[in-house]
């Protein structure tokens, strides 16, 4: 049975809503609860501004991945999940070269994913395809959303737009997380147009030295409450030193209580004095460390 398998011709094609049966079947055991696959199918297959690859064996689903084009030069890789019964036989490499293809037929010039830090088999798979690790993020939670004093920190302001990219193009943090931010497990380029974004809808927090100069950002979004239902919001990205970090992340645990929200979701790049601000503000880390990776195709 094995030799017949590992022969098999494996093709990739398009998402049809007939596949959803057979990819809910062996999506229903990858975590110990399930899986998010049944949740997001229909509006996935929906989304035009990305595509669903199925690889199938004998005209049968046996993995997927979701491609998202998310600005003209790069896309995002997620939802990689194969049929137990047909692993290591080359099905992930199959949809993962159909994805990149397809990335680069639409333009794109790079193309990230993330994988836990202890999914040794993903991380071969990546290795031999040419993606490289190029940053570090953990996740920390609290549900202490409490009154905090804070003294230096404040929400962003839109003239301080400029400020603010000129922080982020000096900042070791910027530069260890890759120049990137997240919402939710999805990675994204923090560039101007997104800072500004973040500043207008009053999500992202500033704190100033005693020259009244930046010297920490906080990015932060509500998607845990849109996307999971949840009372709760995260940090997408958090820049600054130890004091700077602390300070930011009293206000926002204040904010959350003024608003009502029961918990705090801080993904942040894997910095210590990052880790260790939050570690004193009552969050604890939630899982491994995710790592992104990155590979060029223009």
């Amino acid at each position: 049975m094995q030799n017949r398998k590992v022969k098999a011709k494996i093709s990739v094609r398009k998402a049809k809503n007939s596949d959803r049966e057979a990819v809910f079947r062996f999506c229903e055991k990858t975590w110990s609860w399930g899986d998010y696959i049944q949740e997001v199918w229909d509006d996935w297959l929906k989304d035009k501004s990305g595509r669903v690859f199925v690889a199938t064996i004998n005209g049968a689903p046996v993995g997927i991945s979701k491609l998202s084009m998310d600005k003209p030069h790069e896309v995002w890789l997620s939802g990689a999940r194969t049929d137990p019964n047909y692993r290591q036989m080359g099905v992930a490499t199959a949809i993962t070269k159909k994805c990149l293809k397809y990335a680069q037929h639409k333009g794109a010039k790079v193309a990230r994913l993330v994988t836990e830090s202890d999914n040794m088999a993903a991380r071969t798979v990546l290795k031999k395809l040419g993606f490289k690790p190029i940053t570090e993020f953990v996740e920390m939670t609290t549900e202490k959303t409490i009154m905090e004093k804070s003294v230096n920190s404040r929400f962003a302001e839109k003239s301080e737009t400029e400020a603010l990219l000129r922080y982020l193009q000096n900042s070791r943090v910027y530069r260890k997380a890759a120049g990137l931010y997240t919402i939710l497990f999805h990675w994204y380029s923090l560039e101007k147009e997104d800072l500004k974004q973040f500043i207008m809808q009053r999500k992202a927090i500033v704190h100033l030295n005693s020259k009244r100069e930046i010297d920490g950002l906080t990015l932060i979004d509500d998607a845990p409450a849109r996307e999971w239902l949840e009372n709760a919001v995260q940090t997408c990205y958090v820049d600054g030193n130890y004091i700077a970090v602390t300070d930011m992340m009293r206000l926002l645990k204040t904010h959350c209580h003024r608003s009502e929200k029961a918990k705090i979701y801080a993904f942040t790049c894997n910095y210590k004095p990052i880790v260790k601000a939050l570690e004193k503000l009552d969050f604890k880390l939630s899982g491994s460390t995710k790592i992104v990776y990155e590979k060029r195709i223009g």
